[in-house]
């Protein structure tokens, strides 16, 4: 792996994502439109890894990018982690949420060419809400209009890949650290803001570290096998819970029905296990929380 594209490399995984292919001297191509909403935030990222000359922003939409399937030509792995997250909770918004992730998805994969390994952030709400144990076997019935279209996009990257590019999908749980979006639960009771006015982030089922998260995404891009379906995950259901009670919010109750996230897969075919504890995870999210605030002079 020596140069690779990064779909949403100003997001919050995407950024650490980037950071970590630069340490280990892969060149990497981001390609994120960064919305105002985050610009802020985004321009500091950017500021933070962008003078490394194996770095390239290309601050477009995907589908604006000009001649992709020609930029695409010497690409060894496309990492597709940019989605629309402001509305992706919203039924009134599914059209537009469906057109903007679904359709960019499979404009991306028109554009890679067959030797090139596509690698998909989906998520674990694909399932829906189901008891016991959970793997990648189980049915998949989402119930929110962001699982439906991370599964309509899954559906084309395994049945619409007319070039036959490999891929591997990697289905995501609830993800904390640094850089976290100010509208997840966690960030927010970081930041202050009212108790009444937090509330659950998408998904409880289970919770994992970000830089763990990029440890499973360079897995996926360098293992030998392809074409897979794999949930990244801790094992542990009350995870997302006892991170909330360690931040001393405890207006949260466990959701029924309980549920429990394999981990077989990721550790077999990827050799993935978590490595960040809650406790060090929690503290490296604070830490850098207070550091951006001094920094903005808040």
């Amino acid at each position: 792996m020596k140069k690779v594209v990064v779909t949403g490399g100003m997001g919050f995984i995407g950024f650490h994502l980037c950071k970590r292919l630069l340490e280990e001297g892969i060149e990497v191509i981001a390609i994120d439109e960064m919305p105002s909403e985050r610009r802020e935030q985004q321009e500091e990222m950017h500021l933070r890894i962008g003078r490394n000359a194996l770095f390239q922003l290309i601050n477009k939409k995907i589908e604006d990018v000009d001649n992709l399937h020609a930029m695409l030509s010497d690409v060894d792995v496309v990492f597709h982690l940019a989605a629309k997250t402001k509305y992706d909770s919203k039924w009134t918004r599914l059209a537009e949420v469906i057109e903007q992730n679904v359709k960019v998805t499979q404009t991306l994969l028109n554009a890679c060419h067959a030797k090139t390994r596509f690698i998909y952030a989906s998520t674990i709400e694909v399932y829906g809400a189901r008891p016991g144990l959970i793997s990648e076997r189980t049915p998949t019935n989402p119930t929110s209009p962001y699982g439906i279209t991370k599964l309509a996009s899954e559906s084309i990257i395994k049945e619409k890949n007319n070039k036959k590019v490999p891929y591997m999908i990697l289905r995501l749980p609830t993800v904390y650290g640094p850089w976290q979006r100010d509208d997840m639960t966690y960030q927010r009771i970081m930041e202050g803001v009212e108790k009444e006015l937090i509330t659950y982030d998408r998904t409880t089922l289970d919770l994992v570290y970000v830089e763990d998260v990029v440890d499973a995404f360079i897995l996926a891009a360098t293992t030998d096998k392809k074409n897979e379906i794999i949930q990244i995950a801790s094992g542990d259901s009350e995870a997302w819970f006892k991170a909330v009670n360690k931040l001393g919010c405890h207006k949260f109750e466990k959701r029924e029905p309980a549920a429990t996230l394999s981990t077989e897969k990721a550790a077999s075919v990827l050799g993935f296990k978590t490595k960040t504890t809650i406790d060090e995870g929690l503290a490296k999210q604070r830490q850098h929380m207070t550091q951006w605030q001094k920094q903005q002079g808040l």
